[in-house]
């Protein structure tokens, strides 16, 4: 049985074999996040991170309004703190914005506004599932800040930097179809559609793969956006200590020979591999 952290800010579920659920759970504020369910954030996807039972994890936002409305302006203005780097945790907005090392897929439910730090999320994630009323956008500049936890970047890697600089200068929303059209959305689904159990229909596919196979890949495909050289991050990638614990590892065996023996694979838990976050 496993043991989840205390949260204030998320509420943490197993829907699913080997898939962890994280619903931002403050409604009445659209989703948005104060510093401390960043750092809430951060924590569990930690946690997530080192827990072998969990190979895939799904972000959401409770109700039907929003995914995440990026940084709870209110309580930021209360407490007077300042809306740059400094009150995120490393890992950036909800702990994944600014991750540089991750081993886990993340899939994005959305049903509702993705915006501010909502987007620099989706952005960070793997897969993004929306339903068609969602709205996405950027629009720091309307209220005097920046995009500074790592969502400008990852936008501007995404899709051409004439797109980036319409939506990141302009502030615009884009509904779910646009943003499918500019690769930022793997699916739309429709408004009546359970956002969740679309996600889990991803999570599952992931998950009947080799966990071993799925966390290096995640590893090397952060790797070859975080590296000025394709063969430079490739090798570092091929080298690393997670690629030796794949290749000592109990599931590349077992894949090889479930492959000659005709039958469907039996993964294991991967190996506990600590890697820095």
């Amino acid at each position: 049985m496993i043991s989840y952290p205390k949260t204030d800010y998320v509420l943490l579920s197993m829907p699913e074999r080997n898939v962890l659920l994280i619903t931002i759970n403050r409604q009445k504020q659209y989703n948005a996040l104060n510093s401390e369910a960043n750092w809430e954030l951060h924590n569990v996807i930690n946690w997530a991170e080192e827990e072998e039972s969990i190979w895939v994890i799904i972000i959401t936002g409770a109700g039907d309004k929003a995914f995440c409305t990026g940084m709870d302006l209110v309580s930021a203005h209360n407490s007077n703190s300042s809306l740059g780097g400094s009150t995120l945790p490393p890992t950036g907005f909800g702990g994944l914005s600014n991750r540089r090392t991750s081993r886990k897929p993340v899939i994005a439910a959305v049903n509702g506004y993705a915006l501010g730090g909502g987007m620099e999320i989706v952005c960070a994630c793997n897969i993004v599932v929306a339903t068609e009323k969602s709205q996405f956008g950027l629009p720091e500049v309307k209220r005097g800040v920046v995009i500074a936890a790592g969502g400008l970047a990852r936008l501007a890697r995404s899709v051409s930097y004439q797109v980036a600089s319409e939506l990141v200068l302009t502030g615009r929303f884009m509904d779910a179809q646009e943003a499918k059209f500019h690769g930022l959305v793997n699916e739309v689904v429709s408004n009546e559609t359970d956002i969740v159990q679309s996600a889990l229909i991803w999570a599952k596919q992931i998950t009947s793969n080799s966990p071993d196979a799925v966390f290096l890949t995640k590893q090397g495909l952060l790797l070859a956006l975080e590296r000025a050289s394709m063969t430079d991050a490739t090798t570092e990638w091929i080298e690393s200590p997670e690629a030796t614990a794949w290749r000592e590892g109990d599931n590349l065996s077992e894949g090889l020979m479930a492959f000659a023996q005709k039958r469907k694979p039996q993964w294991k838990n991967p190996t506990n591999y600590k890697s820095n976050m």
